[in-house]
């Protein structure tokens, strides 16, 4: 983020909540951060694997600035299963089975 607005310092305290589906799945309350990306890193770490579109809301008490993005996660890719080959063929194992 490039804005001016919303810059972070140490010892400002920030409140970070991570919503998806309506519900709060990981929120914080700490100082110590240097920047928004290190807020949006610490709070998806906390949140662990989600999928889909969830909304972080981060509001700088100390400077008294609030904003919030949306953020868009697929789950991880499981490795593909190793499907039996038959001389000459072959098989690709489908993302919708």
């Amino acid at each position: 983020m490039n804005n001016t607005a919303s810059t972070i310092k140490t010892g400002d305290q920030i409140f970070a909540t991570l919503i998806l589906g309506g519900k709060i799945i990981a929120s914080v309350c700490k100082s110590n951060f240097a920047s928004i990306d290190e807020v949006v890193r610490f709070i998806t770490g906390t949140a662990g694997r989600f999928m889909g579109l969830a909304q972080l809301s981060i509001r700088n008490k100390t400077q008294g600035w609030s904003t919030s993005m949306s953020l868009a996660t697929r789950q991880a890719q499981q490795p593909a299963h190793r499907l039996p080959q038959r001389q000459g063929t072959y098989r690709q194992a489908s993302l919708f089975a």
